[in-house]
């Protein structure tokens, strides 16, 4: 009986625990309304021939601080924060989610959703500067 009562105290004890968790409010859902928000690049790399480059490192430390914001209105603003370029790369534009969730388009230039958490947006497309073919991938956190 005393097994029993310890159990059962020790099984009330784990789900009173769980309970208490604090949920997640990031989805990782691919609609217009997870992807909106201000982002931060943390991460460049082109890859040609079977070589990566990590051209993040090679960035002005003006550009690596500033924030790619999505608005839900489809609407994009690319805003030079932090330390400012000279001159300051401010843009604003459009964005948008292909039907299927699995493109984001800046304008009409389209990159493949590589992988999405709700917070990390890992994007892959071919850069303009080939040939060789190079793949960038842009990784990017959500504030």
């Amino acid at each position: 009986m005393r097994k029993m009562l310890l159990a059962a105290a020790a099984a009330l004890f784990l789900i009173s625990f769980n309970a208490c968790k604090k949920s997640s409010s990031t989805s990782n859902a691919r609609t217009v309304q997870n992807f909106s928000g201000s982002y931060n690049l943390t991460a460049l790399t082109w890859t040609a021939l079977g070589v990566t480059i990590n051209v993040y490192d090679s960035l002005d430390a003006c550009e690596k601080d500033n924030v790619i914001q999505l608005n839900a209105d489809l609407t994009s603003n690319f805003i030079d924060g932090g330390i400012v370029c000279n001159p300051p790369e401010d843009d604003h534009g459009t964005w948008s989610l292909s039907a299927n969730g699995d493109s984001l388009y800046f304008g009409s230039t389209g990159s493949y959703i590589k992988s999405w958490d709700g917070k990390t947006l890992v994007v892959t497309g071919i850069e303009e500067n080939g040939p060789p073919q190079v793949i960038g991938t842009t990784t990017l956190v959500k504030k």
